[in-house]
């Protein structure tokens, strides 16, 4: 699997560890932000950003979203909002765009990425900054300006 991506890794540079965990801060602060809107506009704050809480169709539309911001927008345009920002892409080890099932596969095991910033660390140890997510799904996220 690693093979077929090192004939474009000459080509292609792989995003930074520090590019990628910018990227994620980007996308959870507008995630938190909407939510904190959300919880203004429907009447669950108690007045503070800090302390919200989402019901009913404030916590369907903070689901929703969140399936828009990460595997969805992923596999439209292989960026998040904060991918988007740092100018790194996801792609496949084709360099082709990742499938929604990739997509899906990312985020799901995002969650066990989070538990201890597991997913820091295998990045860290990985010579393709790959997390478990990326490693699961067969992505690899690299600089958007090398993936034009």
């Amino acid at each position: 699997m690693l093979e077929e991506f090192d004939n474009y890794y000459a080509r292609f540079e792989k995003a930074s560890i520090g590019r990628r965990i910018a990227a994620a801060i980007i996308d959870f602060i507008i995630y938190y932000f909407v939510c904190v809107f959300l919880a203004l506009v429907f009447g669950s704050s108690s007045g503070s950003i800090f302390s919200f809480q989402l019901e009913g169709f404030s916590a369907l539309i903070a689901f929703l979203l969140g399936f828009f911001l990460w595997p969805i927008s992923e596999n439209l345009w292989g960026q998040t909002t904060g991918k988007r920002f740092m100018d790194i892409k996801v792609v496949n080890k084709k360099n082709e765009a990742i499938t929604l099932i990739q997509a899906f596969g990312r985020y799901f095991m995002g969650f066990i990425d989070c538990i201890l910033f597991i997913g820091i660390i295998v990045a860290a140890a990985n010579k393709d900054n790959q997390r478990i997510g990326d490693a699961a799904a067969g992505t690899f996220v690299v600089k958007s300006k090398y993936n034009e």
